[in-house]
């Protein structure tokens, strides 16, 4: 009898790399600079190191995923390789983490980022609390309206997350070409300079923090694991996905450390701006790079495609994050696990795991409104959860050359070594860069773990 709840084989590589792109490029690399550049004290050759040492500690860990995605294909990638190489429960933990923390987690916080972006497109200030109401409105309203065209039209938001790759990409290209050679002209002519700059309550040059920079790139660079749950929909994903993989993380890589440099070399007062409220107030020094490349006009347009980037990750996140629980359901785990299961005849996407999740990350969104007005919870969402995710790398690359026995030694030691170095160095920057905020964090974790283990079989 044919099983009516497995997903359809239906994306290429050029779909497939869209996705891998679409997820890594979203609201993150628009906002960072402010932040990267003052956890360096304002020094712009740090906060360049800290983009390229992010970088290139994370690749390893992409290829190594782009070879294990040569060797598992089931359902939800990250789950596959944790389930075949450490075991049953780690899977069903790995996918626990995907399903509660991670997607929901991304979609409540790209969603308040991205309403930022419309706040500064419109005049208002994002670090006035009195607008704060205002942005948490906007924020349920693209949450919702996501959730409303993925759950009816699927084959719409698969399409728009394609379309609107490209649309992330203008502003990158933009400012990382015409924005470094405009930055460099006005260099020479004195026009802005690259002192660090002694204002904002002090030498912030002092508060200087490679590590805290370092933790901070890796919002930026996330995504990437995201895609990997649609693996059992990618035609040849054996090897087509890590084609993908590796090829839209190198130009990520590439566009991230361009477009930071251009956008430091083209602030008006050497990085003042874009850095207060330690880059809380993100967009708004942003806008002032764009400005001073593009004009007025044109650097209002680009916060446009900033805003659409925004809304192309969070309908991302919508797509995956019904994958996530579906995964669970497949083996029989987790909770519902006989509902989320069930995919719609119509669209074939798990609605009920969608529906699902996007409460989750309407909890979430709960938590960022705690930390905004109340400050129950003191810890930086987007930071913490690949904390997690770099900690739950390991186990499974230890397992990958314990178990490859035919492969040769650079790919069986050498390479998985790198990775397993590189994620313990991401997953200690967290530590070494915010150690107090770490430590709640894992609270957080260890409660919503403990719910995890405790529902695993018991509700059907």
């Amino acid at each position: 009898m044919e099983d009516k709840n497995i997903l359809k084989r239906q994306h290429g590589l050029f779909v497939t790399t869209c996705f891998v792109l679409g997820f890594i490029v979203g609201t993150g690399i628009f906002y960072l600079p402010g932040r990267v550049l003052f956890e360096v004290g304002g020094r712009i050759e740090l906060g360049i190191l800290a983009w390229i040492i992010g970088g290139i500690t994370i690749a390893p860990c992409v290829y190594m995923f782009s070879q294990l995605a040569k060797r598992y294909e089931n359902i939800h990638g990250f789950v596959d390789y944790s389930e075949a190489l450490v075991g049953p429960n780690y899977g069903y933990m790995a996918g626990w983490f995907f399903a509660v923390m991670y997607q929901p987690a991304g979609y409540a916080i790209i969603s308040w980022i991205t309403s930022g972006f419309v706040s500064t497109l419109i005049g208002l200030p994002n670090t006035d609390p009195a607008h704060f109401p205002f942005r948490f409105f906007i924020t349920a309203f693209f949450m919702i309206m996501t959730f409303v065209m993925n759950y009816f039209n699927p084959k719409l938001s698969v399409k728009y997350n394609t379309g609107t790759v490209l649309a992330r990409m203008i502003p990158l290209i933009s400012m990382a070409t015409i924005g470094i050679v405009m930055g460099l002209i006005f260099l020479g002519a004195g026009v802005y300079y690259l002192e660090p700059p002694k204002q904002l309550g002090g030498d912030i040059s002092t508060n200087v923090s490679i590590f805290a920079a370092i933790s901070a790139t890796a919002f930026a660079f996330n995504g990437w694991q995201a895609s990997l749950a649609f693996n059992s929909e990618v035609i040849d994903s054996k090897n087509k996905l890590p084609k993908a993989l590796l090829l839209a993380f190198g130009i990520v890589i590439l566009l991230y450390i361009g477009y930071f440099t251009a956008v430091i070399l083209n602030t008006t007062d050497g990085g003042i701006t874009i850095m207060q409220g330690g880059g809380e107030n993100f967009a708004y020094g942003t806008h002032d790079a764009f400005r001073n490349v593009f004009g007025n006009i044109f650097s209002n347009i680009l916060i446009v495609f900033m805003i659409i980037s925004g809304l192309g990750i969070l309908n991302g996140c919508c797509l995956s994050m019904s994958r996530a629980m579906h995964s669970l359901g497949r083996r029989g785990m987790g909770p519902l696990a006989t509902l989320t299961i069930q995919l719609d005849e119509k669209t074939n996407v798990p609605t009920s795991g969608m529906v699902l999740t996007v409460g989750i990350g309407f909890l979430w969104l709960a938590v960022i409104f705690m930390n905004t007005f109340v400050d129950w919870f003191t810890f930086i969402i987007p930071d913490f959860y690949n904390f997690s995710f770099f900690g739950l790398m390991i186990p499974i690359f230890i397992c990958f050359i314990i178990k490859q026995k035919r492969l040769n030694f650079f790919h069986r030691f050498v390479i998985p070594l790198i990775a397993i170095s590189g994620a313990g160095f991401m997953w200690s920057s967290y530590w070494i860069g915010n150690y107090q905020q770490t430590a709640i964090y894992c609270y957080v974790f260890i409660i919503l773990y403990t719910i995890g283990f405790f529902t695993r079989d018991k509700i059907k």
